[in-house]
């Protein structure tokens, strides 16, 4: 972190934060020996815990074809260092007498995390939480921030910018007011890289004017008001080519933006002691960085100020107003897209010129995200681990959570009153969400894996909470495939008719899917969860449930 006090603070958060591991030992509980028997209806669903109910599920037959959809998965809300995650192996087999003590040819899914611009901005959420563990009143324990005034057009001012990828170092810099809104105040960094496509008046007063006629209130409606430490009541926002140079590597992504809490706490040493953004600046190719265009600037820089502008509030409402640790990271991150999604839903088009429509200028790394996690659930977690952070599936993965519990908790236009619930509570992460919603975690969970594939399911009805409100996941993705994805829709669970069998890991918050479809007239078939040796229940520590319901 930026100085060394945050890297102490840093280390200490890190070494109490709890490990996963693959949940095994001689205390688990023996496998059930006899299967129970599940009647569902058409488009009825259970969650069943199958340490304390039963991990042996009889799914019946009939006149016709029945067909099931069953997710075994980690309830587990924790956020871990290392994320929760362990061992599985889940069999079917045809009859009730069906011999449950062998696998079948078990599959494993690797699973390989993303890594990298992500991890700077995990990074920055890692060192908040360390700082927000320290009591308020030695957080501010210094002098209060003087006073500043309105700045004018044309005036200087001197910010710390994060001067590596870790964010181990600052960087000072000398920029110049180009905008002064209601709101907001834009800066430009006075070193010009050479070569660059330099933004112009109206370019400024296009993001200024973005920035106080819609991202501002977006933000503060959604999710509270921000902190005013400085007394100008104004955000800034700082151009700065420093930015750029925090992604010597684009191969792995880039930094277009950031804020850092660090910045509203006047013992921060070194801190910039005001509310501000950083963003990155038009800029030469490099080696290994592709050119950012002034058109590239003015298409990225809006959703990363909305996404950035959540992480302030959010701060300032865990933090600085009630002293609280600042949000879990995972719910941090996906909160910051549903911000992202709010842009898209309320800025109209004729704001996002840069772009063929807000839309497009908002959702699409959204809907990108959701893609990636969709297309491999189980490679991927929801309650993402600390260290890392979470990859872009899972952030697709954040963004979906929150999406769907704001339209099932959520009275208000856009589900705002859940997501101003969200940041007023204390517990940060799955209790967090179960204070607001007043519904168990690990329900919530199945619930929610069950809609990624029921929602506008042919023939499904759309009822209960196993849909999405507010999307239609099946049309958008069929409506740009095969010209922008691989599949008409992301998800394909595996199917079986009799015997199956795939061994692999379950990690926090989400798990793997299987349709089951029993043909006329057969006995029933039987599925049963376990550890990956196949010999005892899986691990307690995974909150396992299996989500099941009827399709037909």
């Amino acid at each position: 972190m930026p100085f060394s006090s945050r890297v102490a603070a840093l280390a200490a958060f890190l070494l109490v934060s709890a490990c996963g591991s693959d949940g095994t030992g001689p205390s688990n509980p023996a496998l059930c020996t006899a299967p129970t028997d599940i009647p569902l209806g058409v488009a009825e669903s259970r969650i069943i815990d199958p340490i304390n109910e039963t991990s042996c599920l009889a799914l019946a037959g009939g006149e016709s074809e029945r067909e099931y959809l069953v997710i075994p998965y980690a309830g587990q809300g924790e956020e871990a260092l290392l994320g929760v995650t362990g061992g599985y192996q889940l069999l079917t087999q045809t009859g009730l007498q069906a011999d449950l003590s062998q696998a079948i040819a078990p599959l494993v899914r690797p699973f390989a995390h993303q890594r990298g611009a992500a991890s700077f901005h995990n990074q920055l959420r890692l060192a908040e939480a360390a700082l927000s563990a320290t009591p308020l009143p030695a957080l501010n324990e210094v002098a209060p921030a003087t006073v500043r005034r309105v700045p004018q057009v044309g005036d200087q001012d001197q910010f710390r910018v994060c001067g590596n990828g870790s964010c181990s170092s600052t960087v000072q810099i000398t920029a110049t007011v180009r905008y002064v809104g209601e709101h907001g105040v834009v800066y430009t960094d006075n070193a010009v890289p050479t070569g660059a496509e330099p933004l112009t008046t109206a370019d400024f007063q296009h993001l200024g004017g973005l920035f106080d006629d819609y991202i501002f209130s977006i933000g503060t409606e959604a999710f509270g008001d921000v902190s005013d430490i400085d007394g100008d009541g104004r955000v800034a926002i700082v151009i700065t080519p420093r930015v750029n140079d925090l992604s010597p590597d684009c191969s792995d992504g880039r930094v277009i933006g950031y804020f850092y809490g660090g910045d509203l706490l006047l013992s921060t040493p070194g801190g910039n002691r005001r509310e501000v953004f950083f963003a990155f600046s038009p800029k030469p190719s490099t080696q290994s960085c592709t050119e950012v265009t002034r058109n590239l600037a003015l298409r990225s820089l809006p959703p990363v100020l909305i996404h950035e502008f959540q992480h302030m509030i959010s701060f300032n409402q865990h933090v600085l107003k009630r002293g609280q640790r600042d949000e879990a990271v995972w719910l941090n991150e996906g909160l910051s897209h549903f911000a992202e999604e709010l842009g898209q839903r309320i800025i109209p088009d004729d704001r996002c010129p840069a772009s063929t429509s807000c839309f497009s200028e908002f959702a699409s790394g959204n809907i990108l995200n959701a893609y990636m996690y969709l297309e491999d659930p189980e490679g991927s977690f929801l309650v993402a681990p600390s260290r890392d952070g979470p990859s872009l599936a899972e952030r697709g993965a954040a963004w979906l959570f929150v999406r769907w519990l704001a339209d099932h908790f959520g009275t208000e236009e856009n589900g705002r009153d859940f997501t101003r619930s969200i940041l007023q509570r204390g517990t940060p992460g799955a209790g967090n969400v179960e204070s607001v919603t007043g519904q168990q975690f690990d329900r919530l969970v199945g619930e929610w894996l069950l809609a990624n594939w029921l929602d506008n399911l042919d023939g499904f009805p759309q009822t209960g909470r196993t849909h999405y409100k507010s999307w239609n996941f099946r049309s958008l993705y069929q409506a740009n495939y095969p010209q922008v994805f691989a599949r008409p829709y992301p998800l394909i669970p595996d199917v079986t008719q009799g015997d199956f069998s795939r061994v692999g890991t379950l990690r926090g918050g989400s798990g793997t899917y299987l349709r089951v479809r029993v043909p006329a007239g057969s006995d029933a078939i039987v599925v049963r969860l376990a550890d990956r040796s196949g010999v005892v229940r899986i691990g307690a520590q995974l909150k396992p449930r299996i989500a099941v319901t009827r399709i037909k």
